[in-house]
């Protein structure tokens, strides 16, 4: 059977007792965009007006998620966030997201093309970082949690 067409009941009886199941990897996916539409909303808000609404949807998106689907994983994820590692990330993402930003405005004052692009480099680079991030993160926690179970 197919994984994605199982309820999260049948994914968990399946696992061996005492494995906890980590986030699907389309979660990580929503938290990079996240973290990459104000950036991207920046970036194309002059072409289409609607696109200033991105950074909204997904927040809404992520609250949805948060008390529906991923209600029962709700304390793994409290753990997760509150973790030496995800505290890291986030300042690793900030100090990056603070460099990129500088040395950005710096190339693109020499390069008038790149200026004109800085929000959606600064977007994607955000996006794969964030997702990259937060995945391995979660893995590195699951396979320490896991081992002892």
């Amino acid at each position: 059977m197919n994984r994605f067409l199982m309820r999260e009941d049948d994914a968990v009886a399946d696992s061996r007792p005492g494995k906890i199941e980590g986030l699907p990897g389309w979660y990580f996916v929503l938290v990079g965009l996240l973290v990459a539409s104000n950036d991207l909303s920046l970036q194309f808000s002059d072409r289409y007006h609607w696109v200033v609404f991105l950074p909204l949807v997904l927040v809404a998106v992520h609250l949805t998620l948060w008390f529906t689907l991923l209600s029962r994983r709700r304390k793994y994820l409290r753990a997760i966030w509150r973790s030496k590692q995800a505290l890291a990330l986030v300042a690793v993402l900030f100090a990056l997201r603070l460099g990129l930003q500088f040395g950005l405005s710096k190339l693109t004052d020499s390069a008038a093309p790149l200026h004109s692009y800085t929000h959606l480099i600064l977007g994607l680079v955000m996006l794969v970082v964030t997702t990259a991030g937060a995945w391995f993160d979660q893995w590195l926690i699951l396979r320490v949690v896991n081992r002892r179970a």
